[in-house]
């Protein structure tokens, strides 16, 4: 049998094992009614555009986590042309999106088997309470060594800090015996080469890997992962 190529896997949670497209279209229904706005595909759609924008200026260092949770609101309701507090509908909306984990198919599963193979540390960009919200309500937190929160950290992905934390939860001192596994590139991806981690992409679409980063492996399915932990999978 092939000789296991690491020690750890450093995991994005959104969009890579939460499904978060269902969980922000949960949580903003249930936000909006406080906050006296209608809840429609129209306004959940401006919403994430204006909330993924923030989220983009957050990984260059441009905005602040305490800053985004408000300020998202803050547009989304002067888009709108709604009155009232835009804090209110924060605390509402991360209460409400605290309680959505709900899984990508297979990722449950996945997760169960990767954990005899090797430590999985969750990374993740997000607010504590939020993310930690969701993995207490999901059968992950149990397979999970660990998790590292950008709010928590003061850092974000791509900052290599966050992985170096990962790391350290697995007592993994060395970026080479340490696979990333996550669907951003800007995020995720960079955050590997920062580090000098491995980076597998998870990339169910097939979009372009436009800004070139370095991939080692490509994959559209998480049941892949099981081969490059294995060793069975040298790159590609």
């Amino acid at each position: 049998m092939p000789k296991r190529r690491y020690d750890v896997l450093l995991c994005d949670a959104d969009n890579t094992l939460f499904d978060f497209s269902a969980a922000e279209a949960n949580a903003f229904a249930i936000a909006c009614a406080p906050a006296g706005v209608k809840s429609t595909p129209e306004n959940l759609a401006l919403y994430s555009r204006i909330n993924d924008a923030l989220w983009k200026r957050l990984e260059r260092g441009e905005v602040t986590q305490a800053e985004l949770r408000v300020r998202r609101f803050e547009q989304f309701m002067d888009a709108v042309g709604a009155t009232g507090d835009a804090r209110s509908f924060a605390d509402h909306y991360a209460d409400a999106l605290a309680a959505q984990a709900v899984p990508l198919p297979g990722a449950i599963e996945a997760v169960a088997r990767w954990r005899r193979v090797l430590p999985v540390v969750i990374v993740t960009n997000g607010i504590s309470a939020t993310q930690r919200g969701r993995m207490a309500r999901s059968p992950l937190r149990e397979m999970i060594a660990g998790m590292v929160v950008s709010e928590e950290v003061g850092a974000a992905k791509p900052d290599p800090k966050m992985l170096r934390l990962g790391m350290e939860i697995a007592g993994v001192q060395d970026p080479g015996r340490a696979l990333m596994l996550g669907d951003s590139l800007s995020s995720d991806i960079a955050g590997a080469a920062n580090a000098g981690v491995d980076a597998c992409w998870y990339n169910p679409r097939g979009e372009r890997n436009a800004p070139g980063l370095p991939v080692r492996y490509e994959i559209r399915s998480l049941d892949e992962v099981d081969a490059i932990l294995t060793g069975e999978r040298e790159e590609g």
